[in-house]
């Protein structure tokens, strides 16, 4: 980062990521559970890892028509996956053996990797063009709140790529890359997945009618936070909608996270106070989060993706 963000700009760029983050696990998941989206986006870095830094093969492999060919693909062991997400072998192990009978991967010498028949699949073209708007929108919304002048990205005025088709897939590996990486700082911290995926759907919901200008002080004691008046609290049947979760596991799951203390109770629903948010997992996830944003920015700048966002939206000004 150059120059260096200050507190209450690393606070607002983790609230937008978490928001950011459950949109597209709940692309990912599809009709599938969490932890299978989880394991997909593994797949997703480890199968892609030989195009990243790569700048003929990530422009070879830019649109949904061109997914890379299977022998570019590099298999990962169920091991690692399970090492990389922190999650029991055998609840790996099981997820992965079902995602292989539905045929969404394939078993091989060295691991597993996605299907070829899958990269082309009606599914995959909606995941991934999803993920490309939500990561557009993320980046435009970040340049308006004046985040990018504080990451180290590469000069942007290079060549931008063509519109049509677009480059979907570039998109698709780096956001991929992101979000594993964020989910895999913030898990540890968390007793399970499902309390996890709750806690950041209610975060989303306390914070998603914040203006962007509202951003909390300069400081990390709890004073310094947005108050907890200004957050929305979320219902049980809300994050059950946004989730797709039974409402009963939901309003279970939030029954046990309020009595350890990392939600409250208020009138019309659940807040994640300001409380649970200095403490020291949290800060430490502030500059994480913004290294990992940064870096998925920069790639894409390197890409020719955020010249072509740009030019886009100079048409759409100047129109």
């Amino acid at each position: 980062m150059s120059p260096e963000a200050p507190i209450s700009t690393l606070r607002f760029a983790l609230r937008v990521a978490n928001g950011f983050i459950v949109e597209m696990l709940v692309i990912c998941r599809g009709q599938r559970a969490f932890t299978d989206a989880l394991i997909m986006t593994t797949l997703v870095q480890s199968n892609t890892a030989p195009l990243a830094g790569d700048y003929e093969l990530q422009q070879r492999y830019a649109t949904f028509d061109a997914p890379p060919p299977a022998s570019l693909l590099r298999p990962i062991s169920i091991n690692a996956v399970a090492t990389s997400l922190g999650l029991p072998f055998e609840t790996v192990r099981r997820r992965t053996k079902r995602l292989i009978a539905d045929g969404v991967c394939e078993v091989v010498a060295e691991g597993i990797r996605f299907r070829e028949e899958t990269l082309r699949s009606a599914e995959q073209r909606r995941m991934i063009d999803d993920t490309y708007a939500i990561v557009r929108d993320l980046y435009r919304r970040m340049k308006r709140a004046g985040c990018l002048d504080l990451m180290d990205l590469p000069d942007r005025r290079a060549a931008a790529l063509r519109s049509e088709p677009a480059p979907v897939r570039i998109v698709w590996r780096a956001a991929s890359a992101y979000a594993l990486r964020m989910m895999e700082h913030l898990l540890p911290a968390v007793p399970s997945l499902s309390q996890a995926f709750i806690i950041l759907a209610v975060v989303r919901a306390n914070t998603e009618d914040l203006p962007d200008a509202i951003r909390g002080g300069e400081g990390v004691e709890i004073e310094d936070f947005v108050p907890d008046s200004f957050r929305k609290p979320a219902r049980a049947s809300d994050v059950a909608a946004m989730l797709g979760l039974p409402h009963e596991t939901v309003r279970r799951h939030l029954g046990v996270l309020i009595e350890d203390g990392r939600c409250i109770q208020v009138r019309d629903g659940v807040v994640v106070p300001a409380a649970v948010l200095a403490r020291r997992n949290v800060l430490s996830a502030w500059g994480a989060n913004f290294r990992y944003l940064s870096r998925m920015f920069a790639e894409l700048a390197e890409m020719g993706v955020l010249a072509l966002w740009d030019a886009e939206l100079e048409a759409q000004n100047a129109a």
